[in-house]
C-alpha cells in the first residue's frame, strides 16, 4: 500500500496556497506517478519519489482573475531563486516547511506554441516559465484527482507515459533521463489496468504523428536487455523486493510495446 512521502507535505502546502489557480494548472513531472499510486490506484507498493521539484503545466485558458501566482506566492512569503543575479525577475518560487529546512522549487511549464500573454495572466510575468516541445499533449489529456480535499488536474496514465517516451531523449541531464524512464516503468508495472494502459499507449503511438519518434526512441534504448534503457531503469529502481531481475522486466515491458506497434 502506498504510504505518504515526507516531501508530500510541501506539495500539499503548494496546492492549498494555489487553490484559486488549480483549475488552470496541471500537476506534471515526477509527482504524477506518486499521485496515482497514493490517491487513485489501490494496493500498490510505494512510489519512490525521485524529484524535489513541484511542476505545474499552464495552457491557453481564459483567466480573468486579478491575482496571479506570482503575487500570491510573494504575499505568502515564498523564497525566490533569481535566474539572473542582477535582476529581481524572473524568479523561481521556493516553498519551505515551517522549519525552513525542507524546501522545493515550484516550476511552471508551457508549450512554446501557447501565448505567453495568456500564461502571464495566470502565472505572472515575474515567474520564470519553462517551455517544452510537445507539452500541449499533456495539457490536452487530463483527469481530476482528489488530494487533501482539493481537486487537482494530472495527465492521464496513457498520455503521461506516451509523453515521457517521446521526450526523455531530450534531457541534457542524464539523471533526469533515467528518472523519466523509471516513471514510465513504474506506470507500466503497477497500474492496476496495466494491460489497458499498454493498449492505450500502443494506440497513441500508432495514431499520433509523434508516435514515430516514440518508436525510434524505444528502438534506440530497448533493443536488447543489455541496452542503456533497461540498465537505466535498473539503476534508478534499485534493489527490488518483488522482482529478481529488474533489467529483464524493464526490457520486457518496454520492448513489448515496441513489438506490438510493429505488428
Amino acid at each position: 500500500m502506498s504510504k505518504e512521502f515526507s516531501g508530500e507535505k510541501l506539495l500539499i502546502k503548494v496546492i492549498d496556497d494555489l487553490a484559486d489557480f488549480l483549475p488552470y494548472l496541471v500537476l506534471v513531472g515526477g509527482w504524477v506517478p506518486y499521485i496515482y499510486a497514493r490517491y487513485i490506484w489501490k494496493n500498490v507498493p510505494n512510489m519512490a519519489v525521485t524529484t524535489g521539484d513541484i511542476d505545474f503545466g499552464v495552457g491557453a485558458q481564459d483567466y480573468n482573475g486579478k491575482d496571479t501566482v506570482a503575487s500570491c506566492v510573494q504575499r505568502l512569503g515564498y523564497g525566490e531563486r533569481h535566474v539572473s543575479m542582477d535582476r529581481s525577475f524572473p524568479f523561481v518560487p521556493i516553498v519551505k516547511d515551517a522549519s525552513g529546512d525542507v524546501k522545493a522549487e515550484v516550476e511552471f511549464i508551457t508549450d512554446p506554441k501557447v501565448s505567453r500573454k495568456l500564461v502571464n495572466k495566470i502565472v505572472g510575468q515575474e515567474i520564470k516559465i519553462n517551455e517544452i516541445q510537445h507539452f500541449s499533449l499533456l495539457l490536452g489529456s487530463v483527469l481530476t484527482a482528489q488530494m487533501d480535499l482539493k481537486s487537482i488536474q494530472i495527465p492521464t496514465e496513457s498520455m503521461f507515459t506516451f509523453h515521457k517516451l517521446l521526450t526523455f531523449v531530450d534531457r541534457e541531464n542524464k539523471e533526469k533521463l533515467r528518472k523519466d524512464l523509471y516513471y514510465v516503468y513504474y506506470m507500466l508495472r503497477f497500474c492496476p489496468k496495466r494491460e489497458q494502459l499498454a493498449d492505450d499507449v500502443v494506440a497513441l503511438i500508432k495514431k499520433r504523428k509523434e508516435g514515430k519518434q516514440v518508436n525510434e526512441n524505444l528502438k534506440e534504448y530497448f533493443s536488447s536487455v543489455d541496452s542503456k534503457g533497461p540498465l537505466f531503469v535498473e539503476q534508478e529502481n534499485g534493489p527490488d523486493a518483488y522482482i529478481d531481475n529488474v533489467r529483464q522486466d524493464a526490457f520486457d515491458k518496454f520492448s513489448g510495446i515496441r513489438g506490438r506497434v510493429e505488428e
